[in-house]
């Protein structure tokens, strides 16, 4: 039994717009799945639908081995834990142990201190139980928003849009949490660098499925990309330009440690021949631009003296 399976699921909203139409996937038990694909996608609605926020809908989801439809809903949730994009929309609570304290004691869970401590531990909020929320930071935010979610020990999270509006460090800690975490996880996103290295694999939405693959599957398929809206991850995109250079790669890394195992093969293989390559490109093009700054100088002189 998979912690989450869905079968030709379909949602369509009141005014007419069809938002998901013959979804078929399933996520298991420890398994890290990133949806991506344009606005509009649907992403957001199926994050919302598989947390029971979305009624009715055609298909079927399985959480946990039991079907979602509106009678199960309420009890389902207790299995599923949703991040909204914006943590403001989430935490409500005046100080940090409170509102990661509400979704336990709101299901009526045992030992809500000790799930207050867990969670807060697990998102590394542990010295800030005090601190009123409406003070911190918005990545700080979004950790009280996984510790209270952590805090109801949900068999799966749903997380939307995690690293949106975070600063350079924020975004760093926040992957680097995700990435340590050992959870079944559906992580709705645009940011494919961070996707490389938290998840398995990747599903690529467009209202229906358009492809179900590794990051690194995705990111060779050049039309499916364009397609969806989507841009490389840099580090793919600085591998593009070095085989442009003329470095042969053996494939196109998505992550900063496949870049390094790579990047360390080529060198390896390349031996000095790659050293004199990357010094014609670097110090070759310096001087080409010394020599064009000193001409243009020279041009500029006799008017400077007038």
């Amino acid at each position: 039994m998979k912690p989450l399976e869905i079968a030709d699921v379909g949602f369509t909203y009141e005014d007419g717009t069809v938002a998901l139409k013959g979804l078929s996937m399933s996520i298991g038990k420890g398994e890290k799945v990133a949806v991506v694909g344009p606005n509009g996608a649907g992403k957001s609605t199926l994050l919302h639908l598989i947390a029971g926020f979305r009624m009715p809908f055609s298909g079927q989801v399985m959480i946990e081995g039991r079907p979602l439809d509106e009678s199960s809903a309420d009890d389902l949730r207790k299995h599923v834990g949703l991040l909204f994009q914006d943590p403001d929309d989430q935490i409500f609570m005046p100080t940090v142990e409170e509102d990661v304290a509400f979704g336990p004691r709101n299901l009526g869970l045992d030992d809500i201190e000790g799930r207050v401590a867990r969670g807060m531990r697990s998102s590394g909020m542990e010295t800030l139980a005090k601190r009123k929320t409406h003070r911190l930071s918005y990545g700080m935010k979004k950790r009280v928003a996984i510790a209270g979610i952590l805090a109801m020990d949900p068999a799966i999270l749903l997380l939307d849009e995690p690293t949106s509006g975070l600063d350079p460090r924020s975004r760093a800690e926040l992957i680097g949490l995700l990435k340590e975490m050992d959870r079944t996880m559906l992580i709705a996103t645009h940011d494919l660098e961070a996707a490389a290295e938290i998840v398995d694999k990747a599903v690529v939405l467009n209202v229906g499925m358009l492809m179900e693959g590794t990051m690194r599957e995705l990111v060779l398929a050049r039309d499916l990309m364009h397609e969806a809206g989507l841009e490389l991850p840099p580090i793919s995109k600085l591998f593009r330009v070095l085989e442009t250079m003329g470095y042969p790669m053996d494939d196109l890394p998505v992550s900063l440690d496949e870049a390094v195992e790579q990047l360390t093969r080529v060198i390896d293989r390349e031996g000095k021949h790659a050293h004199a390559h990357i010094h014609t490109h670097v110090h070759g093009g310096h001087e080409d631009d010394h020599k064009h700054s000193k001409a243009a100088a020279g041009e500029r002189q006799p008017r400077d003296e007038k």
